[in-house]
């Protein structure tokens, strides 16, 4: 007879009707529920773990990694962002642009004579006498043109265009502290358009005249006069345009007597007849639709 191999002595479970089967079915059980427990909870923290953003490990603590890159405003695995667009507040922001570029390039407030002189009042003068018909003053000036944007009104003119100037260094000249010396009111000292705006200006003071074409350089006697030659050409192209001149006043004598100013103002004296000039309007656009300039 053939004898079974010794081992492990196989353990039969109790029968269920005893005390002893029970006991053991309601252990089977518990660890059932535990190992289920157990198991919910590790799918739970799967779960968490993967619905989390990432951290930032290569970074460091606390510094979150770069943005992803964008192509045309599109983040690359987004989606483009859209920007609202406000026509009144954009419109709002351009007319306060254009204000702004306008008191830039035409500083000072705007006076018009009863002749019909303008100049715009940039610094006011208070130190000294204040200039008359006859008085001796030293100027620094600026001449410039018009630029195209000017062409309506001389109050919303575009950026001024510098031709030439004495006593600013300007265009390389040793002329710093250099002064243009006339009595007001001396004919041909300074075009007719800009002593009857200087009348009551005092040292410190700067006005910046508009010259109309036929009270300006109408002729080669009238100073002040550029030096250099590229200053000479371009008032010879542009002299019959309305020009703009700029005096900052440095010195101020009185007149030497009664005479010379009653002389004296009979020179600055300018009708209204004289003075009237409207700027011109932009050169009319060929064929249909084309724009006539007004009758002056």
């Amino acid at each position: 007879r053939r004898l079974a191999p010794e081992g492990p002595e196989v353990r039969r479970a109790p029968p269920l009707d005893t005390d002893e089967g029970r006991a053991e079915r309601g252990e089977r059980r518990g660890r059932r529920l535990a190992l289920g427990e157990a198991a919910a909870c590790a799918a739970a923290a799967a779960f968490a773990a993967a619905a989390a953003p990432p951290k930032a490990r290569a970074y460091g603590l606390g510094k979150a990694p770069p943005p992803p890159p964008k192509i045309f405003g599109m983040e690359i695995g987004g989606q483009a962002k859209t920007k609202s667009f406000n026509l009144e507040k954009a419109r709002a922001l351009g007319e306060a642009r254009r204000e702004e570029r306008a008191e830039e390039e035409q500083p000072g407030e705007l006076v018009e004579l009863p002749s019909g002189i303008k100049y715009r009042e940039i610094d006011v003068g208070t130190t000294g006498p204040a200039i008359e018909a006859g008085s001796v003053v030293g100027v620094r000036y600026i001449v410039y043109r018009l630029s195209s944007g000017a062409y309506f009104k001389y109050s919303s003119g575009g950026k001024p265009v510098f031709l030439w100037s004495l006593g600013y260094g300007n265009e390389g000249e040793d002329d710093v502290g250099d002064l243009y010396t006339f009595t007001l009111g001396e004919m041909g000292d300074l075009p007719r358009a800009v002593p009857p705006a200087m009348v009551g200006m005092r040292k410190g003071g700067r006005r910046r005249v508009l010259v109309p074409p036929q009270l300006g350089w109408s002729s080669d006697t009238v100073r002040p006069r550029p030096k250099t030659f590229g200053a000479k050409r371009r008032l010879a192209q542009h002299r019959d345009e309305p020009l703009l001149f700029e005096a900052e006043v440095v010195a101020v004598y009185p007149p030497g007597s009664d005479e010379a100013a009653r002389a004296l103002s009979q020179a600055i004296e300018v009708s209204r007849r004289e003075s009237s000039f409207r700027l011109p309007l932009p050169k009319p656009l060929t064929g249909e639709g084309s724009v006539a300039a007004p009758a002056q």
